[in-house]
């Protein structure tokens, strides 16, 4: 019964290690690999695209390092017909199964110092330990605590997109980049101030891998609740969209809020077709992913009126907030007219 136990674990964690490809097309990961690519054609090392990377690895460590038993529900664990000597031997067994193992081996074929291995290691309990402490406030978020629900017509439909958000990585590595440039604007105000609209870009651009899968954690049920709901279109497709601008608000504002916004509502624009024709189905906690030619024009429309932003008055902001308008006006239209139906359903019904 171990060996199938573990021969199960080890097909999960094949399946489970797959999800992790999804970063390639999430829109910070290109924007790194733009930095990384611009450093090697200019014949020089890609320092600059240090720091993301290493902040990237150690957001995905909180998932990597969960246990591998932690895939088997508690109560099936507890129901099998398994003595304490194999409960034993199943839980060491298991930590091969665990990517940090592999990465910690990694690091010593890679003669790298014991004393860093063991680092990495320990680092790796730390963030298991804190994943811990995070459950609970998932639960918090899942149960409606941590977010609050909204007053008006759209208030409960924007809470519930709220909180399907704050169970992705996006929006924590989006918090660190503007808790990160709150302290540089508290530290050294001259220096800072002109980078404050560049830190609010990246916010930016942290988060709007979500807008090309607005209804990427959505099953099957929840479309179809959708569709009973006493709503039009473009007021579900609203609602999606000011838990995502209500979000970026609030990360930009010790930053730019004028840049960050102005970068969200194209970036909500260009992200409504393969938000609403192509579904892109998405896993809790992993980075969010896109396409990447919808992410590179995100990138490239997005920063171009998003840095002019406090330059040019109000034309960038109006030329970003006239492109949303009309895509959430196709949108509504798209949606009351069941275009997106037959694209979804297949996709979302295979993925629940």
């Amino acid at each position: 019964m171990v060996f199938a136990i573990l021969r199960a674990l080890a097909a999960s964690a094949r399946r489970d290690l797959s999800t992790y490809a999804a970063l390639r097309t999430n829109n910070f990961f290109l924007f790194v690999a733009l930095l990384i690519w611009g450093a090697l054609v200019a014949g020089v090392k890609p320092v600059s695209a240090e720091p993301f990377l290493l902040l990237l690895g150690v957001l995905l460590l909180f998932p990597i390092s969960s246990d591998p038993l932690d895939r088997i529900p508690p109560i099936r664990l507890a129901l099998w017909p398994i003595d304490f000597r194999r409960r034993l031997a199943l839980r060491l067994a298991s930590l091969a199964l665990s990517p940090v193992l592999w990465l910690t081996l990694l690091l010593l074929i890679l003669r790298a110092s014991l004393i860093l291995a063991l680092s990495f290691a320990a680092f790796a309990v730390v963030i298991q330990a804190l994943s811990l402490l995070f459950r609970r406030i998932s639960w918090n978020v899942e149960g409606g605590l941590a977010v609050p629900c909204f007053p008006g017509q759209l208030g409960r439909l924007v809470s519930a997109n709220l909180r399907q958000m704050l169970t992705l990585l996006d929006p924590y590595l989006a918090l660190i980049l503007s808790l990160g440039g709150a302290i540089w604007r508290i530290a050294d105000p001259q220096l800072a101030s002109a980078a404050l609209p560049i830190l609010s870009l990246l916010v930016a651009i942290a988060l709007s891998t979500y807008t090309q899968c607005l209804f990427g954690l959505d099953s099957a049920s929840a479309m179809s609740r959708y569709r009973l709901l006493p709503l039009r279109g473009w007021q579900i497709l609203l609602a999606k969209d000011l838990a995502f601008l209500g979000l970026l608000l609030f990360l930009v504002s010790p930053l730019s809020p004028a840049a960050g916004l102005t970068f969200g509502l194209p970036a909500l624009a260009i992200g409504r077709y393969p938000a609403l024709r192509i579904p892109l189905p998405q896993r809790r906690w992993r980075f969010t992913s896109g396409r990447v030619l919808y992410g590179v024009l995100q990138g490239v429309v997005g920063c171009m009126l998003g840095s002019n932003a406090e330059d040019y008055g109000g034309t960038p902001a109006a030329i970003a907030l006239s492109l949303y308008l009309i895509s959430l006006y196709w949108g509504g239209r798209a949606w009351d007219g069941q275009l997106k139906r037959p694209v979804a359903a297949r996709p979302l019904a295979k993925a629940a």
